[in-house]
């Protein structure tokens, strides 16, 4: 077995473990007869307003890759740029770490005739577009909502304190390759050399042409933004209506249980927490962690009785329902691209002197 499959099957483990311990701790509080009447009681019509917000949320990403193909000269369709936000959705859900999203995303774009540099370039946009948009949501939460702290205890504050430096670090770092190759180029041969002198088998030649590749594929994304300012305005103001939907799910579910006494961006906020203390997980989906943190964090907010069937609610409208429907389009559209070959291939004229 490879070393890649070895490692995939771990965290599938882990994830298994986690969902079990979960269940475990549900089932230890409620019986399952509980479980089934407290969800038969919610208001199925907020329930079905989850549906089109989500929708919603893959097209918001779907706009942002739209908006940028069309700056680098690679425009599609929008049907075209829903089906790779699908693909992207349902990959990095079920891969650890979601590291299958883009490079689906990228795949499909390059069946289309959008030459993979281009593909990559809008990955990267969109990447950047997504991690402030977090930032922000996550720094307004902690700032409006100082007291949900003291509600999400010790083990979860210390998960989202993590969670927001990963994804403060991981934007600047973006932000530092995009607009300053230089220090970054200096910076990353540092850490090869550094990495070479610990492990002797690796290729420090390889690593840098790799970093060369990384950082021309940087300034491609820098000039596209310098020729078309508010196309990363765009990415990033779409990103937020993006992430702004997944945090509307749970506020549905209370509604739909009759509850008040919270407002939305009361509940919302609880939510974003809840994202950036998983969010960095290398977990498919944040499966199991994402459940256990949402029993822990909601609790105050639907009480014992309710906390439990609100998560199965919650996490079913906003990933594993989501996640099934993304399935079934991505192999659809896989399966239409393979039947129609190279027919379906759309010419791409990327900007002079922005992709070569």
């Amino acid at each position: 077995m490879k070393l890649g499959s070895k490692k995939q099957l771990v965290w599938f483990g882990v994830m298994g473990l986690l969902l079990c311990a979960t269940a475990y701790t549900i089932l230890s509080q409620q019986s399952p007869r509980e479980l089934a009447a407290a969800i038969a009681r919610a208001d199925a019509r907020f329930l079905l307003l989850a549906l089109p917000v989500m929708a919603l949320f893959i097209a918001c990403e779907a706009g942002a890759t739209r908006l940028v193909l069309g700056a680098l000269g690679c425009a599609q369709p929008f049907r075209r740029c829903y089906f790779y936000s699908c693909t992207g959705f349902f990959f990095s859900n079920v891969t650890p770490s979601a590291t299958g999203g883009q490079p689906a995303q990228v795949y499909y774009m390059n069946r289309d005739g959008v030459p993979v540099v281009s593909g990559t370039i809008d990955m990267l946009l969109v990447s950047i577009g997504y991690h402030t948009a977090v930032v922000c949501y996550a720094l307004a939460a902690l700032y409006f909502g100082r007291d949900l702290l003291e509600q999400l205890g010790g083990q979860v504050g210390v998960l989202v304190g993590v969670g927001l430096a990963i994804f403060v670090v991981l934007n600047v770092a973006m932000i530092l390759l995009l607009f300053l190759p230089g220090p970054a180029r200096r910076l990353g041969r540092f850490g090869i050399a550094l990495a070479c002198g610990l492990v002797k088998r690796l290729d420090r030649a390889a690593l840098e042409e790799k970093l060369e590749g990384v950082l021309a594929q940087y300034r491609q994304g820098a000039r596209v933004i310098a020729r078309n300012p508010l196309v990363l305005v765009g990415v990033v103001a779409l990103s937020a209506a993006q992430l702004g939907c997944s945090y509307l799910v749970p506020y549905l579910v209370y509604r739909a249980f009759g509850l008040s006494g919270m407002s939305l961006l009361q509940v919302a906020a609880l939510q974003v927490l809840c994202t950036v203390a998983v969010g960095f997980l290398p977990l498919p989906g944040s499966a199991g962690a994402a459940e256990g943190v949402f029993l822990r964090t909601f609790l105050a907010v639907f009480g014992t009785g309710l906390v439990a069937p609100a998560m199965i609610l919650s996490r079913t409208m906003s990933c594993y329902l989501v996640l099934l429907v993304t399935g079934g389009v991505t192999l659809v559209g896989h399966l239409r691209r393979n039947m129609a070959g190279r027919n379906m291939k759309t010419s791409c004229n990327p900007l002079r002197g922005v992709v070569s």
